[in-house]
């Protein structure tokens, strides 16, 4: 057996790391181009069943910064007709030999928007329905709506022969989910989804948004980095609630990230922006970087052994202890620059008579300062034991 093939509830993949349902699963070319470049398993771009004539067609516009990307389009541009998504399943399935899940959406929890649909990507040839949450209107987490996702659940997984899994919304918490997750005969979980909210505005154009060739837009679509630790913090509460197969996604950029995921939980990772990003070779790195960490661990005999790795060291029904340390001041380092005497967080940094950093006594390391210090080693946190022994 391959040291990182992963069962996902049931579907045999050869590694880990799935598309996310986004432009690179959008169209049998594009699926052929995952599979080349080694991919475990795609989900397709979101069908749903809609009228296309009663929704403008549009466009899609995107603006980038070190923040993350933003990312517009209309509902007609973004999600393909379920006989368009049945033909890109059926069509993908007799080209490339790995898993194809197939991402299901709607406008309401009414089961009957829904069934049908799902009815239609089975026969088709799907071997996993993904339910896209994205489209069903807000409040997504109030009660009666939660209660409804609940009801939705049940039905799918009780008429439907092949598994089920909801893709969880940054507007659902972490717990709230897995109480409202628990028995409903799902079969696995995706995280994340992108967070609607307002469009970037220049503060120097009268709050005109920022993506060029977009007018009149409320919200956009926001992706990147920063959706890493709500990742994490989801994969991690609902690994230890449901104790279900998890796919993780949402902030992950790298093969480093796809391991740190799966050590709060998951046995799979999807990704999405990192490949729109940097080409299909992305996902053949990614495959390298987690191979070359299974080959560096020689603990690790199979991808299965990293999973829920952390949890080792979480205490959740018992108090989380501080290792006594200190901050040491490496004078030969040190340039005086004065920085981190400037922060506001504690009075045990000061200068002494002779204008030099120093380190008050009380000091208990919470290690602030050596986060603005611009000298590698000048500040560093040490445990007590090791500093008594200096």
């Amino acid at each position: 057996m391959s040291k990182l093939s992963v069962d996902f509830a049931g579907l045999k993949l050869k590694n880990p790391i799935i598309a996310a349902s986004a432009p690179p699963t959008e169209t049998v070319g594009n699926i052929i181009k995952c599979a080349e470049a080694g991919i475990g398993a795609v989900i397709t771009k979101t069908s749903a069943d809609f009228n296309p004539n009663k929704y403008i067609l549009g466009g899609r516009r995107t603006y980038v910064n070190s923040k993350g990307m933003w990312i517009q389009g209309t509902f007609r541009r973004e999600t393909l007709t379920i006989k368009q998504g049945c033909t890109l399943v059926s069509e993908s399935a007799k080209k490339v030999s790995i898993p194809i899940i197939a991402s299901v959406g709607g406008l309401t929890l009414d089961p009957k928007d829904w069934l049908d649909s799902c009815l239609a990507m089975q026969d088709a040839g799907a071997n996993m329905i993904q339910l896209d949450l994205f489209y069903v209107p807000q409040p997504r987490c109030a009660p009666e709506n939660m209660q409804k996702l609940r009801s939705l659940l049940i039905h799918l997984t009780s008429h439907l022969d092949i598994p089920v899994a909801p893709k969880m919304n940054n507007d659902i918490p972490a717990y709230y989910a897995a109480e409202i997750l628990k028995g409903t005969g799902i079969s696995a979980v995706f995280l994340m989804d992108s967070l609607r909210v307002p469009v970037p505005i220049d503060i120097y154009r009268e709050g005109l948004s920022q993506i060029p060739y977009l007018k009149g837009a409320s919200e956009c679509s926001l992706f990147g980095e920063w959706q890493k630790p709500l990742t994490l913090q989801y994969t991690s509460i609902l690994y230890q609630k449901l104790k279900l197969p998890i796919c993780a996604g949402g902030g992950l950029e790298n093969g480093w990230d796809a391991i740190e995921a799966m050590m709060w939980g998951a046995n799979t990772v999807q990704f999405a922006s990192s490949i729109i990003r940097h080409g299909y070779s992305q996902i053949n790195k990614i495959r390298k970087q987690i191979t070359t960490f299974l080959q560096d661990k020689k603990d690790y005999s199979h991808i299965s052994d990293i999973a829920g790795l952390a949890h080792r060291h979480v205490h959740w029904d018992k108090d989380e202890s501080f290792l006594p340390a200190h901050v040491l001041v490496n004078n030969n380092l040190c340039i005086n620059c004065g920085l981190c005497t400037e922060i506001v967080f504690c009075e045990d940094i000061f200068l002494d008579k002779n204008g030099k950093v120093d380190i008050g006594k009380s000091c208990d390391g919470c290690g602030l300062c050596t986060t603005v210090c611009p000298i590698s080693g000048a500040l560093e946190v040490h445990s007590i034991k090791s500093y008594i022994q200096k």
